[in-house]
């Protein structure tokens, strides 16, 4: 990774509310950086886990990440063997949904709804002019799919890309020109009346993305084959997942 990339994380610190205490570690092959502290704990008495190979893939795997389709406050990161292959252990008796993350591109298998989404226009502009507003540290944004129930105590689900592409200034005052923070997440929305109110956010990925790597918003893929995989006390072989 280029200097400035390095240089750039020892100034970081003032960017508390933005980076809030998240570890940072570097992904294999590439010049991106990823937050170590995201994701859930491995459970060491639990038997059950997740593994495969990934087939049809542009570049190697950064990461693999499952979330239990009736907790979306978990996700688990696989650990990622020659640059293919993946595998979780210690995860709970549960059925999972799978987000696998390239360089350039992310597939996925989240259940946004159990039931049919019958959410109206109304409601999909309103959701969608919440989410425009939310975040303003983030200047371009990525809706990629949205599903949910309407009327009264309404709920949804949205899958959503944001990042940074404007200049970003340190704790020392330094400006940074050349660093883009990219951040995948699961937005969950509630209808409260006068229109839908963001309750939170279960963040996938955050990434610093370094001079040289893809920049910008990246292309986004649904794959049913990553989705609802039950998991019970062994580990559940998928085999070979193609994502093209």
């Amino acid at each position: 990774m280029k200097s400035s990339a390095c240089k750039f994380l020892c100034g970081i610190v003032g960017l508390a509310a933005v980076f809030a205490a998240w570890g940072v570690e570097r992904a294999p092959h590439t010049g991106t950086l990823q937050s170590s502290f995201l994701y859930t704990e491995p459970d060491p008495s639990a038997g059950g886990g997740i593994r495969g190979n990934v087939e049809g893939a542009v570049g190697p795997v950064l990461g693999v990440f499952a979330m239990p389709t009736d907790n979306p406050r978990a996700v688990y990161k696989a650990e990622i063997r020659s640059g293919r292959e993946f595998e979780f252990r210690g995860l709970p008796s549960a059925r999972y949904d799978l987000l696998i993350l390239l360089e350039a591109e992310f597939h996925e298998g989240l259940t946004l709804c159990r039931d049919e989404s019958n959410l109206t226009e109304k409601d999909e502009r309103s959701i969608r002019e919440r989410l425009t507003v939310s975040e303003p540290f983030f200047d371009l944004r990525a809706l990629h799919r949205l599903a949910g129930v309407t009327g009264t105590a309404g709920s949804a689900r949205a899958l959503v890309q944001w990042v940074r592409t404007r200049p970003i200034t340190d704790q020392a005052a330094r400006v940074w020109h050349d660093i883009q923070v990219r951040t995948i997440r699961l937005a969950m929305l509630e209808d409260v009346g006068p229109g839908w109110q963001l309750l939170r956010t279960r963040e996938f990925v955050r990434q610093e993305v370094a001079p040289g790597m893809t920049t910008g918003l990246i292309r986004h893929y649904y794959n049913s084959q990553l989705s609802g995989i039950r998991v019970v006390d062994s580990i559940k072989d998928l085999g070979a997942i193609r994502l093209r």
